[in-house]
């Protein structure tokens, strides 16, 4: 599977695929992206958070999200739609914004835990139609299929979201709500924003009470140490472009040189960028016992 269209792609796609190729390197997505897991298990990370897929999970993620396969069984398989940046915007211009704030939250949902599985029947039909429609040569209606098709779907969606939003609400403390929404700043901003205070600010609380609250979300883990995983994961991504100097890089991510950069890296990786960018890992898929 080629990734450079993959993960921009002209037009919709539809993929099925066991994601192998994301097991050796994190790959950015500059396109929005819906992944269903079929068969077996997975862990998918986006650099600070990790996602566990298994059978009747569903993945949503918005333009510019990075994404690296941790681990997954021998049996495991997605069905996916990778929808171009400029289609979002054109699907997203009449939606409500608070659906998509929601879902950029909680961009996981397992239709096995509703209760019925009619949602996961439903959301497979979704899948059979973007293969039906976006597995064939475009035409002069590709365009015109690609945004209705979207935008239905978007309505479908979001049809049952106040619904899941209240049982949401209800089951999350605020500390648990104030975590996903830290989680998604720093997907947003980790390359560029390094410091904890910046993300308080947002969440209109104190560093102090941040750090509670990622402590009592993952046991022992501070706001700094999440910001650092997801600028580790942006750094690999850009050190996976030849294109981009080491002092490129430095400078789209804020540090003051290259020097800092290397620092960084190496504490939070045991290798430098260039010892990155010369090592070369296998993609090799195998059953973690944690799935055997």
């Amino acid at each position: 599977m080629e990734t450079a269209p993959l993960s921009s792609p002209p037009k919709v796609q539809y993929e099925e695929s066991n994601l192998s190729f994301l097991l050796a390197s994190p790959l950015y997505f500059d396109c929005g992206i819906q992944i269903i897991c079929v068969w077996g298990e997975g862990i998918l990370s986006t650099g600070a958070q990790q996602f566990h897929l298994h059978e009747t999970t569903e993945l949503i993620f918005w333009r510019g999200s990075i994404m690296q396969l941790i681990e997954a069984s021998a049996d495991f398989r997605v069905r996916m739609l990778l929808y171009p940046s400029r289609l979002f915007l054109q699907a997203a211009v009449s939606l409500d914004t608070t659906y998509f704030d929601y879902m950029k939250e909680f961009p996981l949902f397992d239709h096995g835990k509703t209760g019925s599985l009619q949602s996961w029947k439903n959301v497979n039909l979704w899948m059979d139609m973007g293969q039906m429609l976006f597995s064939q040569p475009s035409s002069a209606f590709t365009e015109q299929l690609e945004l209705n098709f979207l935008q239905s779907m978007f309505l479908w969606i979001f049809s049952s979201i106040p619904e899941t939003y209240v049982s949401v609400a209800r089951s999350y403390t605020r500390k648990q709500l104030l975590f996903h929404r830290f989680m998604h700043l720093i997907h947003e901003h980790a390359a560029q924003e390094h410091q904890v205070a910046f993300y308080a600010e947002k969440l209109c609380i104190t560093p102090r009470y941040l750090n509670e609250i990622t402590a009592s979300a993952v046991n022992g883990k501070t706001p700094k140490d999440f910001i650092d995983e997801q600028l580790t994961a942006e750094i690999k991504v850009q050190l996976n472009n030849p294109d981009l100097s080491i002092a490129e890089i430095a400078a789209n991510c804020q540090f003051p040189d290259s020097s800092y950069l290397s620092r960084f890296f190496k504490k939070h990786t045991g290798i430098s960028p260039k010892e990155f960018r010369g090592k070369r890992p296998q993609a090799v898929q195998k059953t973690p016992k944690r799935f055997e």
